[in-house]
C-alpha cells in the first residue's frame, strides 16, 4: 500500500469523523431547542398564571370587569387601574409574541395563545380602546399581530359571566337528561 493510498483512506476516515461531529451537533441543537422551548412556555405560564390569580384575588376584579367591558362607571381612580393592569397586560402579550416570533415557542402552543387572545382580550370593547391609547408604544411587528386578532374577532354582546351561566345551565340540562347530574 502506498503513501496517497494510506492519505486517501486517512482522509476518508476523517470525514467520517466530521460527519459524525456534525450529526452529534445538530442533535445537541435540536434537544437544546426542545429544552428552550420547554423553559419558555414554563415562564409564561408562569407569568400569565401569576397575573390572573392576583387579579382575580384582589379587589381589583371587579374593576376589570368594569373595564374589559367598556362600562361608562368607572371612575378616575378606577380608570387608572384598569389602565395599569391592561398595560402590564400588553407587556405580556408582546412578551408571548416576540418569544413565538424568534422560534422560542412551539407554533401548536402559540395558535392556541391566538385562540385565548382572541376570545378572552380583543373581544371586549375596553381592551379596544385601552389598545388604541396604547398602541404607539408598542412595536411595529406587535401592533399588526394586535391588530389581525382584533380584525378576526367580533364583540362580546353579553358579558362572559352571562354567556358562562347560559352554557352551565345548559350542561346541567344535558347531564339531567342523560340521568347523570348528582
Amino acid at each position: 500500500m502506498s503513501f496517497s493510498e494510506i492519505a486517501n483512506i486517512g482522509e476518508f476516515i476523517g470525514g467520517i469523523g466530521v460527519l459524525c461531529s456534525l450529526i452529534f451537533v445538530g442533535l445537541q441543537i435540536r434537544q437544546n431547542t426542545a429544552s428552550v422551548r420547554a423553559s419558555t412556555l414554563q415562564a409564561n405560564t408562569a407569568y400569565w398564571t401569576n397575573f390572573l390569580t392576583a387579579l382575580a384575588r384582589s379587589e381589583l376584579v371587579d374593576i376589570y370587569g368594569k373595564g374589559i367591558s367598556g362600562s361608562p362607571h368607572l371612575d378616575r381612580k378606577e380608570f387608572g387601574q384598569f389602565f395599569l393592569l391592561t398595560r402590564a397586560y400588553f407587556l405580556g402579550l408582546e412578551n408571548q409574541h416576540y418569544q413565538y416570533v424568534h422560534g422560542l415557542l412551539d407554533p401548536e402552543k402559540f395558535a392556541a395563545y391566538e385562540i385565548a387572545v382572541r376570545e378572552q382580550t380583543f373581544a371586549f370593547a375596553g381592551i379596544r380602546a385601552i389598545w388604541e391609547i396604547v398602541r404607539h408604544g408598542y412595536s411595529p411587528d406587535f401592533v399588526a399581530f394586535v391588530e389581525r386578532q382584533i380584525a378576526l374577532t367580533p364583540m362580546h354582546q353579553d358579558s362572559v359571566f352571562d354567556r358562562w351561566k347560559t352554557l352551565a345551565a345548559a350542561q346541567r340540562a344535558k347531564a339531567a337528561d342523560a340521568g347523570r347530574l348528582t
